[in-house]
């Protein structure tokens, strides 16, 4: 599978630069057809490198092009809400998302101060608990 799709979002995956620009002009080609347009200036590219650096093959990969317009690699990004990163992990996502359930609480606890403690429970668990347990 080279290809994710969500709504107006898409991610290309791709074994190797060639193939990716070959997945790029398949899109723009795609898009072309069904009238639809490609920002090339949110479009990002990011390799991601092999855990055993023996295998690096290259420090540095030609510029993709996408309508004439050559695309930035970066080493992570914002992807339908969640932040992407080449090194393979999601520190920096679990961290965002505890610092939004830590705002949802102190938001909940702020405006409904004066309620009563079952009542905070069942806001808690409502609002917090399970938007925390599904972006996990």
């Amino acid at each position: 599978m080279n290809i994710l799709a969500y709504a107006d979002d898409v991610v290309l995956l791709a074994p190797s630069w060639v193939a990716l620009q070959q997945l790029i002009k398949a899109l723009e080609y795609g898009a072309f057809v069904i009238d639809m347009q490609c920002n090339a200036n949110k479009t990002v590219c990011m390799v991601f490198p092999p855990k055993d650096k023996r295998k690096i093959v290259a420090l540095a990969f030609p510029k993709l092009v996408l309508k004439g317009i050559e695309l930035q690699y970066v080493s992570e990004f914002k992807y339908l809400g969640h932040i992407i990163s080449n090194d393979k992990t999601d520190d920096k996502d679990v961290l965002r998302e505890v610092r939004l359930l830590f705002t949802r609480a102190n938001i909940l606890n702020r405006r409904f101060s004066v309620c009563s403690v079952p009542v905070k429970i069942t806001l808690f668990r409502s609002f917090c608990i399970c938007c925390y347990g599904m972006a996990l």
